[in-house]
């Protein structure tokens, strides 16, 4: 799988960049480049809204569709590549309409993944805060009809759970050929009262969505992070039988810490709780340099030894929180005698132990 960076650079990129689910391995990815406009909204759910007031790394509100560069990029991925091209981070609610959806695929674009959230207009523009967010909706089958469509959903109480089953029929007849559920994530500094979904929702969700799975034709794909909340989350690797001679610990965040310490029986897994966002904040992506340094604290001080960190914490070389990542590492290996390196799937952390080893 790859990204096309807004250099036209091709970068090799894992499924745990994405959503960590399983995708097709020529899979080639077009994000939001640094000219992309505003998406336009101001989503229940988004998280660039929920974020700490000492939150130092900032993300734009863009969309992928308010990118002038866009056909541009996938002509050149096109012209270039023999890859299946996907354009991803969109909500449709800006820059789109049929004559973009002709642009798009006389382009040569292969599949588009849209934030749909539901298929009821009066709820999409009230969920998403957008008073055009209803417009796409009409257009979902003529999109379908031109591209492999991908309908991502995040499940918000009170909004699109109780009748998720309706949502993917809707979506089945439009034609979309696939559709993710992710449940929302809900930091303390969200201020719409949304709240996360509970144990009884994910199951119901999880049921209804299996069996629509089996009786459409539309696929239904339930990510990691949503087994994860469940507790039911594998990765589906054997445990590694690796025991490192000098003082090893694997920091992840809390969901992905079952299966960690599944998988590595014989390296001690610290469990980093995310109180940056003030809880309900598992993923190990959005772990913070100030919850790491919290944790390393409480190690013993050593003369040689090492802490894996999970890559997907570094935005480039910076933590959400602002810590550079040499920075970062430098003081950990200072004040308590670790070296720090960072894994992004669990199958590299045997890698790097051996490349310490010698």
């Amino acid at each position: 799988m790859y990204e096309l960076t807004e250099d036209f650079k091709l970068r090799k990129i894992t499924k745990y960049e994405l959503d960590g689910v399983d995708e097709r391995e020529d899979l080639l990815v077009i994000p939001p480049s640094s000219k992309a406009g505003p998406c336009g909204n101001g989503c229940l759910f988004c998280y660039l809204l929920q974020n700490p007031p000492e939150m130092i790394y900032r993300v734009a509100r863009h969309d992928t569709l308010n990118d002038p560069t866009l056909e541009e990029r996938i002509r050149y991925a096109r012209k270039h590549y023999d890859l299946w091209i996907r354009v991803t981070d969109t909500s449709g609610n800006v820059k789109f309409d049929e004559n973009r959806i002709k642009s798009l695929y006389e382009a040569g674009l292969d599949e588009i993944q849209i934030s749909v959230h539901t298929t009821k207009k009066d709820v999409r523009i009230k969920l998403m805060r957008n008073r055009h967010a209803g417009k796409l909706i009409d257009l979902l089958p003529l999109v379908a009809k031109h591209f492999r469509t991908i309908a991502d959903i995040i499940l918000t109480p009170g909004f699109n759970v109780d009748d998720i089953g309706e949502i993917i029929e809707d979506l089945d007849s439009m034609g979309v050929h696939e559709v993710r559920l992710f449940p929302v994530g809900v930091t303390k500094y969200n201020r719409f009262e949304i709240r996360p979904l509970t144990k009884e929702e994910l199951s119901y969700v999880k049921e209804v969505a299996l069996e629509k799975d089996k009786e459409l034709g539309i696929k239904v794909v339930i990510p990691p992070i949503f087994l994860a909340l469940l507790g039911e989350f594998t990765t589906g690797l054997e445990p590694f039988n690796i025991e490192p001679e000098f003082p090893t610990y694997i920091f992840t965040g809390e969901l992905a810490y079952p299966e960690m310490k599944r998988l590595f029986p014989r390296i001690k897994v610290v469990m980093v709780k995310n109180e940056f966002f003030g809880g309900n904040i598992g993923t190990a992506g959005l772990l913070t340099g100030r919850d790491v340094l919290r944790e390393v604290e409480r190690l013993p001080e050593v003369d040689f030894g090492l802490i894996l960190l999970p890559e997907l914490m570094f935005y480039g070389d910076m933590t959400l929180d602002g810590w550079r990542r040499q920075d970062l590492f430098s003081k950990i290996l200072i004040e308590k005698g670790y070296i720090v390196e960072t894994a992004l799937e669990p199958t590299e952390i045997p890698k790097v132990i051996e490349k310490i080893s010698l």
